[in-house]
């Protein structure tokens, strides 16, 4: 039986992670965004993340994740933006952890580019002491030409105990935060410790 494709626009993809129902931006900004071809029943990738706490730890302890980035991944709405005490993305931390495959590349060179294969790996946490992320998100290097605006990064997003694939391609929110990072082949580093950016050449 065929599984039917839906188009999940990027408000339906931020609704998915189920963190709000509603984007913050213009009328005209929101017809420009691209959509999504998806199979109705399932995602498919979180074997790609499998045992990745097992993977090299780029951060030693949470690092502080600021609003106006945390909300990068689930947009607030106007009411939780007024009403800081009901804001879902205030004072959020993150873990990231990256395969062995871009380890070299994220800890050792000032201008790094990742080989395919690389898969990053950001949890985002509660609080620092937090055992279960609320969700991760995930940037995998595909080969050349799968995704040129943003160097070929393909980029998903699953729930905090990373059994359900939440949203998976060339998503326009996730993007357009990267964008701003091409000296860094789109990875933003800001986690990177001090120590580690000292030595790197």
């Amino acid at each position: 039986m065929k599984i039917k494709l839906i188009k999940i626009s990027i408000v339906a993809v931020v609704a998915a992670i189920g963190l709000t129902g509603f984007v913050l931006m213009p009328k005209s900004e929101m017809q420009t965004l691209k959509t999504i071809e998806t199979p109705a029943k399932t995602i498919e990738g979180k074997d790609e993340v499998a045992g990745y706490k097992d993977w090299t730890k780029v951060n030693e302890k949470p690092e502080y994740m600021a609003p106006r980035v945390s909300a990068m991944c689930a947009m607030p709405t106007q009411a939780q933006i007024d009403d800081e005490s009901k804001n879902p993305h205030i004072n959020k931390f993150i873990n990231v952890y990256v395969n062995a495959i871009g380890k070299d590349e994220m800890l050792t060179k000032k201008n790094p580019q990742f080989p395919v294969g690389t898969v990053v790996v950001k949890e985002k946490l509660a609080a620092p002491e937090s055992e279960t992320p609320e969700l991760l998100t995930v940037m995998i290097k595909r080969e050349k030409g799968f995704n040129p605006e943003v160097g070929d990064w393909e980029f998903m997003t699953l729930n905090g105990a990373a059994t359900e694939v939440t949203a998976k391609g060339k998503l326009e929110s996730c993007g357009s935060c990267h964008l701003g990072y091409k000296q860094n082949d789109f990875i933003t580093r800001t986690y990177l410790p001090e120590e580690f950016r000292r030595k790197l050449k």
